[in-house]
């Protein structure tokens, strides 16, 4: 049989949305919500995919249910269906009514469906160090097991927004989470069970529509002892589902849980000092101690009100035993204040050696309005984010500071004036790794200044892509994108930019920057500038010796000084834009990073082209015996010299070294009479001319020779020009790959059309 599948436009970047515990959901559009009803449920129900959840009550916990299974099915599918059953900690998965997936590891691929059973299926945190499983289906949909433990089965579902209609407990996929809200759902129709006739599951199990419990339904005493035992987690779904949870069911083997939970998705503590209702900062006002780490992260929500004179703190974290203000080791970790009379963050953080180390943004922050703060110190920097942009950076924690005792922690301390803001959300934990970086995709995104990517691994010989729209222009060099093996640095060692890529003031015309063995701040700068509010295609590779940038498929810069290259690094960081310079009016989309592979050998061109003047086809392996072939097409006798096509071994130069014409060929002035040009050990510029005219208006096929001490040139097979023996006794031999122009960047192009463009190795005659 063929399966037929629905291919469909998406509208916006994929979302996702998590299923986990009893059960917990969060919806694409963000909305957390709980459900404790019992049967088969719609995940999600749209045109283009139906995906149900079946929940089931547990004899210990009559009022709470758990999702043991989901199902899927829909047009995505092309009439299959995938069936997931958690039975107490041992999962089948059928496809088509035949399991799949049976042996750990394994992985199941067809024209639909590709899967996999493997460890940390997922970069979702709760996936890490866990056995799970990967589902990937058409049109961008993802879902991926996490974790199944007991009857527990967590579930993330990653799909972009199709058109039409979209609903279930993954919401409604609107932008809106107000309406996701289980009295919404339930409105929609959507918390009554799946009837048999619709149901996807082998086995149907009837339920009760799920009842919309809230924390209401706690009493005062309950809900008082459910926060006590689930004090100390994180301010995310975690703690609200732990309330829950314990307040429902009255048991508080719920919250350990939980934790469990939360400490598996983390993988270290987390402590929050100031939940999400906001804190007025005070003087001397004591949060609390908490557990230090030498690589960690704070993060909280500020708002300020007015500037102050003087320094205004804002938090003080400080070890013991002495807990001072400052300066030796462990009084600052970290600390951070307003400067006198601005909101403009002084952040301090202890390492070994200074007591008073850190970094200061530039930008002060907006009165009364909220502010995300992370202060990040892991090695070898520290690093301060404001709404997760990368406002300053250090390289000087190579050596970090390791607490000795629990920290004190003030917001604000007692040594200086309280800054006058509200603070929440604060949390300290320990550093997470920076995150494996992902490449832009299709949906085009402005670039805001310090927006790290992540990091990557890079390549020796490699392609960068990626689709770029300029907005406009900036008063001076502006960031699109900065690949660096050091966070703290902008340039001036070998690894700074690798590669870097800006606008020029004032202009669109790109800077771009590889570093070298030698020459740190090498590069290619194309002299063409990209046009305003038009997407264009940029390709910047290194292959060989070369590094070259194309718009499309013309090549507009290259630079053949890279015998030697920056190695392939397994850890450098990516920003779009860096933290340096403005960022680019621009949009980028489409961004690819692979292998550099050399363009195409052999046919050049197949169907006929117009000759436009420095058009860069790729690259042939050259030969000191060879045959060009081609067939071409004259409309008119042009002024001056009208460049067909140009082989060269260094596209910097024309003429006349030895292989900088390989050959090359071009219409006389006022003429279609052919002008051949190749090389030899002695002339770089030998070569013959055919006396007689093309026609216009008809192809000609041309044969260019070099064999034997001869060149011979044919038309139509007739030969039309040939060399004494003795003129390439010693043709020129290339030594590297050769650039192939059609028309060369030297000369206006002939008036014609170029076709079956062949270059040909011959072996000596």
């Amino acid at each position: 049989t063929t399966t037929t599948t629905t291919t469909t436009t998406s509208t916006g970047a994929p979302k996702t949305c998590l299923a986990w515990g009893d059960p917990h959901l969060v919806s694409f559009d963000g909305r957390k919500m709980n459900y404790y009803g019992s049967g088969e449920f719609y995940l999600v129900k749209s045109t283009q995919i139906i995906i149900q959840g079946r929940y089931e009550i547990l004899p210990k916990w009559p009022r709470a249910s758990v999702m043991t299974g989901f199902a899927v099915g829909g047009a995505a599918l092309g009439g299959n269906r995938l069936v997931f059953d958690n039975d107490d900690g041992v999962a089948k998965v059928h496809y088509n009514g035949k399991e799949i997936l049976g042996e750990f590891p394994s992985t199941f691929d067809d024209e639909i469906l590709s899967a996999r059973y493997d460890k940390t299926v997922s970069d979702h945190q709760r996936a890490r160090n866990q056995n799970g499983y990967l589902f990937l289906l058409p049109n961008g949909i993802t879902l991926a097991v996490l974790r199944f433990v007991s009857k527990y089965t967590d579930l993330t579902i990653t799909m972009p927004r199709f058109a039409g209609s979209v609903d279930g407990h993954c919401g409604n996929f609107n932008g809106d989470s107000s309406d996701d809200t289980s009295s919404a759902l339930t409105m929609r129709g959507m918390n009554r069970p799946v009837d048999e006739k619709h149901s996807l599951f082998r086995t149907h199990i009837p339920g009760t529509e799920s009842p919309q419990l809230d924390i209401s339904d706690c009493d005062a005493d309950a809900l008082a002892r459910a926060r006590e035992v689930c004090d100390g987690m994180d301010v995310d779904h975690h703690y609200d589902a732990c309330i829950f949870d314990v307040c429902i069911t009255g048991d508080e083997e719920l919250a350990h849980d939980e934790i469990a939970l939360e400490e598996l998705a983390d993988g270290w503590f987390v402590q929050r000092l100031v939940r999400e209702e906001a804190m007025q900062i005070t003087q001397g006002n004591f949060l609390g101690r908490v557990q230090g780490f030498e690589e960690y992260e704070l993060s909280f929500d500020i708002t300020p009100k007015a500037k102050q004179s003087g320094w205004q703190s804002i938090v003080h974290f400080t070890d013991g035993p002495s807990y001072k203000n400052c300066c030796s080791e462990g009084d600052r970790v970290p600390a951070v204040w307003f400067h006198t009379g601005s909101t403009r963050l002084h952040v301090r953080a202890s390492r070994r050696g200074s007591g008073d180390d850190g970094c200061d943004p530039e930008q002060e922050l907006p009165l009364g309005k909220t502010s995300n703060i992370r202060v990040k110190v892991q090695y070898p920097y520290m690093l301060v984010f404001i709404d997760n942009k990368v406002a300053c950076v250090s390289g000087n924690y190579g050596l970090g500071y390791k607490p000795r005792e629990r920290l004190a922690v003030l917001a604000g301390d007692s040594w200086h004036k309280a800054a006058d803001a509200t603070v929440s959300n604060m949390v300290y934990q320990k550093a997470r790794s920076f995150p494996e970086g992902e490449l832009i995709g299709p949906v085009p995104i402005a670039l805001e200044k310090g927006q790290l990517l992540g990091t990557f691994k890079t390549l020796e010989e490699f392609e960068l892509k990626f689709d770029v729209k300029p907005l406009g222009t900036q008063p001076s060099q502006s960031s699109l994108l900065h690949f660096t093996k050091d966070l703290s640095r902008n340039q001036g060692k070998e690894g700074d930019t690798i590669p870097a890529i800006w606008f020029h003031k004032d202009s669109t015309k790109l800077h771009i920057r590889m570093s070298r063995p030698g020459a740190h701040n090498d590069g290619c700068d194309p002299g063409e500038a990209l046009k305003l509010n038009e997407v264009t295609t940029v390709s910047v590779k290194l292959v060989g010796s070369a590094l070259t940038v194309a718009f499309g498929e013309k090549e507009v810069c290259r630079n053949e000084k890279y015998t030697q290259r920056h190695p392939a690094e397994e850890k450098v960081y990516g920003y779009s834009a860096d933290p340096w310079h403005l960022p680019a009016k621009a949009e980028l989309s489409n961004m690819v990073y692979q292998k550099g592979v050399t363009w195409p050998v052999g046919t050049l061109i197949k169907e006929p082209v117009k000759l436009v003047r420095n058009t860069y086809l790729g690259t042939v392996q050259g030969a000191k015996n060879f045959e060009l072939s081609f067939v071409v097409k004259p409309f008119s006798k042009l002024s001056g010299w009208g460049s067909i096509v140009h082989i060269t071994a260094d596209s910097s130069r024309d003429c006349c070294k030895n292989g900088d014409r390989l050959p090359g060929i071009w219409f006389h002035h006022r003429s279609t009479r052919l002008y051949v040009r190749s090389g030899d050990e002695t002339n770089g510029d030998a070569g013959c001319q055919p006396t007689g005219e093309l026609p216009l208006n008809e192809e000609s096929a041309v044969a260019v020779r070099v064999q034997g001490g001869k060149m011979v040139v044919k038309v139509a097979g007739e030969v039309v020009c040939e060399t004494p023996t003795t003129k390439f006794a010693k043709p020129y031999e290339p030594t590297d790959l050769l650039s192939v122009f059609a028309a060369d960047p030297w000369y206006n192009a002939a008036d014609a059309t170029l076709g079956r463009l062949v270059y040909t190795s011959l072996p000596d005659a």
